[in-house]
């Protein structure tokens, strides 16, 4: 029977990582050699029709930076299309970068690639170890219709169409047999080097001159090769390897379209790739092979295809079609640190940092988009999937926290800056000048009330001694005082040398009234004689405490039983540490042969009230474990072949002193707790654990736009059937449901990875921290270890915030608002009374309709005095809302991602209807 003619789209590629096997500034100088040649390619040869930048445009940029002639260069190939650059800026992971970091990236990507000539509308998608379920919505937000990927997937073929949550479709192909490297490994390397063998070793006389410093401070140093023109030519098995590949390939794709990939990690593009091409065409005259790119591969595929397969939801399946793409979902809890960094500077940008810009223009203010600007180039350049999960070395991680420190202290000069400019248009001009206001601001679109902890300062000399709160309607609000003492404060005046101001610093608890939504409530701060007495405690015993809708115990052992009011269902014995060894490495985790799983309970344990009063109680609990110091030994293990870890925890103890502070405040209905330990040991994984005793089989996670549910009890048809129970990613709540009662774990410091486990108590466990030694695999089968790295065995202090947060029903009753609420604390703020055009309460912004939740509020990326809000609707139901301004609309659009105008709305003053279809994601552009 005549073999069907194949067509063989070969893809010249590299993947290109910033930052993992060696440091950024290091990876710069090889990609200097690696773009020089590339264009000396492209400009001698006209026949290497494309090369396909990896999906990004950061490379190009990092490349620019120290070669600024060769910006015309770039920009011939990229208008040309044979330099094919974007859409991504950087190469994220889905699951640690949140939702709006990821349109940031495809927004920053597509300026990026424009501006050098063009941008690359293909859905490749070489990164990230699983696929987040949105990604559809993401891609069509750009004008992106197809889609490749390879970690996640497994599928009998490999054309598909992916769908979203909200019905958004993708047409989409993962790779055949040998993932993104088919034709590098099957054609190129054996024609170039003798050997389709990944796990070869070098043999000394190739003659290419291998190179290295031996210092014997130098005992990592690797060789590199001087003389990379010495290559062989073996054309003999040239025939049968492409026979092979086609036969091979053939198994996984159902049309007679074929992809493959002439490329590697790193790897330079070779001059000679035109004429191997050539070879090749001599030696296959019954298929079509030639160079290509993806986008004309999709094309040629879309015309064939007949009736794919329909996939739905997020991809994490471990299994691997084909070879080298295995999930490695555990790399979501290596160096916690710079998960930790991130969400902390992704909340200080997105949510704090342009909002008040933004609104702060909105009054006649200026919008600071050239610092915000740098502090998502900054963001962007931790996003590479190896650079935010922490798959590399540890001057990566060093690095990675420098730049999280820049964005950081940036966006929190912006958002300061935004707030002064609210504040001196507040109208305070009734008060006297020795007088104080105490301004509360709110960063959520919905009004809150809640008790705040604040430094209020009474100026010497200005008849302060006590101070109650008073509402502009005159109503007196509680004030808890914990302490008072005297401060000397720098007061800045740029037009005069700095001054002190010398006061009486009051540490205390503020119960405030209604604050509008995206706005502001000022109150005045009245002289008294002192603080009023206020009856009643949070905790009415030496353990327990209580409001009026949450009532915690503590027992002897550290645990706590938490009773939630409104459902009376009591949760039991919350709250214990569990440590177990590890000796798995970034991407995976391994428990040693012979583990030893130690818990808190049983270990001494201390309870202490270090504060109570009415409006705000804190209990703290110390937890003193005695942790293995290491593991025995750790011996060489191929994750994919699972060789016996033949280890176990070393006898040697030593004491890890785990606090843990549980707050309660009057009318919360979240506990909130801290805790804090120094970590001294090395390989061992430490998580938190909550028995909830809920009668349920899934979990339900935030994850990118979107509410995931999981499975608990692994069905046949999972591939993780017959194994533990996997660890999976979250943002910022994890909840648990029975349908009548619910909880959840909420958290606000990136902690990304949980466990439901499958046992009768239905226990939840988060990560804390995961211990190991650095090890890389640069070479197929064979790790390098670092055991000096002991950035990534998490020495030193860590300090984590979440909540617990019990209540009726689902997520949908709760979980968003309190986690909106945990990670966007309201802002006071202390200021001498001025005159000013603005009301002593406003809202500026208000989002109406249950569970809608925005995502950003800025200026627009091309029209500087229009403004861009983006929402979501995580719900399985329409939901009808509303967009409330303080002041009328001009105009408002609904765009799409890349902010391109789609239809004109029709606003009523200052009120525009929405109605959001589920799992939809909106963007709104207004003028004001």
């Amino acid at each position: 029977m005549t073999q069907e003619r194949k067509t063989i789209h070969v893809v010249s590629n590299s993947h290109w990582d910033r930052e993992w096997g060696y440091p950024f500034e290091e990876t710069r100088l090889l990609l200097l050699k690696f773009m020089d040649e590339l264009l000396d390619l492209l400009e001698t040869d006209a026949e290497f029709t494309s090369f396909t930048m990896d999906s990004q445009t950061l490379c190009v940029e990092d490349y620019l930076e120290l070669r600024p002639e060769k910006r015309p260069l770039i920009e011939k190939h990229v208008k040309s299309g044979r330099l094919l650059i974007g859409p991504w800026y950087s190469l994220p992971e889905e699951y640690v970068c949140n939702g709006e970091s990821l349109v940031r990236n495809l927004v920053v990507g597509h300026r990026s690639a424009r501006a050098l000539g063009g941008v690359t509308k293909s859905g490749y998608t070489p990164f990230s170890y699983g696929q987040t379920s949105q990604i559809p919505q993401i891609y069509r937000g750009f004008g992106i219709d197809d889609i490749i990927f390879y970690r996640g997937i497994n599928t009998p073929k490999c054309e598909y169409i992916l769908e979203g949550p909200d019905g958004s479709r993708l047409l989409g192909s993962r790779f055949g047999c040998m993932s993104r490297f088919s034709y590098y490994i099957y054609v190129y390397r054996v024609l170039r080097y003798g050997s389709d063998d990944v796990y070869t070793r070098y043999d000394w006389d190739r003659g290419a001159a291998p190179f290295r410093l031996i210092a014997d401070s130098r005992p990592r140093d690797h060789y590199y090769v001087l003389d990379d023109k010495k290559k062989q030519w073996n054309d003999a098995p040239l025939r049968e390897q492409l026979l092979k590949l086609v036969r091979d390939e053939s198994e996984h794709f159902s049309t007679s379209q074929i992809v493959c990939m002439q490329g590697f990690d790193s790897s330079n593009p070779d001059p000679e790739e035109t004429r191997i091409m050539k070879v090749c065409q001599e030696l296959l005259p019954e298929h079509d092979i030639h160079f290509s790119t993806l986008g004309e591969y999709m094309q040629a595929m879309a015309k064939e295809v007949k009736d794919p397969v329909v996939l739905r939801g997020e991809f994490r399946d471990p299994g691997a079609t084909g070879s080298w793409t295995h999930l490695f979902g555990d790399i979501i809890s290596a160096r916690p640190r710079l998960k930790q960094h991130n969400h902390l500077a992704e909340v200080n940008l997105q949510r704090r940092a342009e909002p008040w810009a933004a609104i702060s223009a909105m009054t006649g203010g200026e919008y600071l988009k050239p610092a915000l600007d740098r502090c998502w180039k900054f963001l962007l350049q931790n996003h590479p999937h190896d650079t935010i999960t922490g798959g590399g070395i540890d001057q990566m991680e060093r690095d990675s926290l420098f730049r999280f420190n820049q964005i950081n202290i940036i966006a929190e000069g912006v958002a300061r800056r935004g707030l002064e400019r609210l504040q001196i248009q507040i109208d305070n001009g009734d008060l006297p000048a020795t007088d104080s206001v105490l301004t509360v601001f709110n960063p959520c679109p919905f009004p809150r009330k809640a008790v705040i902890s604040c430094l209020v300062d009474m100026p010497q000399g200005m008849g302060y001694t006590a101070f109650t709160v008073k509402t502009p309607e005159g109503k007196t609000l509680r004030v808890q005082q914990q302490e008072k003492f005297p401060m000397g404060v720098l007061v800045r005046n740029l037009q005069d040398i700095s001054v002190e101001l010398r006061t009486e610093r009051v540490r205390c608890h503020v119960e405030t009234a209604d604050i509008p939504a995206f706005g502001y409530s000022t109150y005045h701060l009245v002289r008294a004689p002192r603080f009023a007495y206020l009856p009643g405690t949070l905790a009415p015993e030496t353990n327990v405490l209580e409001n009026e809708h949450l009532r915690v115990v503590f027992n002897s052992n550290g645990t706590l039983d938490l009773t939630h009011k409104e459902t009376g269902r009591v949760y039991a014995g919350l709250h214990y540490f569990e440590d177990s060894g590890e000796t798995g490495h970034s991407w995976v985790h391994m428990a040693p042969e012979r583990d030893e799983i130690i818990t808190s309970h049983g270990v001494p344990c201390h309870i202490a009230l270090e504060e109570s009063g009415p409006l705000f109680a804190r209990m703290r609990v110390d937890y003193h474990l005695q942790i293995p110091v290491s593991v025995e030994d750790e011996p060489y293990v191929d994750f994919r072949q699972g060789d016996i870890n033949d280890t176990g925890r070393t006898q040697e103890r030593r004491e890890m002193i785990i606090t843990s502070r549980f707050t309660l405040r009057a009318g919360a209905k979240r506990l909130d707790v801290t805790t804090s330990f120094e970590n001294t040991c090395k390989h061992h994984r430490l998580r938190v654990v909550f028995p909830t005793r809920l009668d349920c089989d899934r979990t339900d996670a935030e994850i990118a736009y979107d509410v995931i549910g999981r499975d608990i009890h692994i069905k046949e048809a999972s591939p993780y059937y017959g194994h533990p129970n996997p660890q999976y990613p979250m943002h910022r709540f994890v909840d648990m449901t029975d349908g009548t009662c619910g909880f959840a774990v909420i958290n606000n410091c990136g902690l990304r990875e949980y466990e439901a486990m499958d046992k009768d108590d239905r226990p939840l466990a988060i990560t804390l921290l995961r211990a190991f030694t650095y090890r890389n695999s640069p070479v197929f089968g064979r790790w390098e270890t670092y055991p000096d790295m002991e950035l990534a065995q998490c020495i030193g202090k860590f300090e984590w915030s979440y909540a617990l947060y019990p209540h009726a029903g689902d997520w949908t009753n709760g979980c968003y608002r309190e986690a909106e609420a945990m990670n966007l604390p309201l802002e006071p703020a202390q200021a001498g009374p001025h005159e000013g055009t603005l009301p002593k309460a406003l809202s500026f912004l208000t989002l109406e309709g249950e569970n809608l939740q925005i995502t950003a509020l800025k200026q627009a990326e091309d029209r500087p005095g229009n403004y861009i809000l983006r929402l979501f609707n995580p719900t399985e139901n329409a939901v009808q809302g509303a967009l409330i301004l303080f002041k009328a609309f001009k105009e408002a659009w609904l765009t799409n991602m890349d902010e391109e105008r789609k239809e004109q709305l029709q606003p009523k003053g200052n009120r525009l209807d929405l109605n959001v279809p589920k799992k939809k994601i909106l963007t709104i552009e207004f003028a004001l």
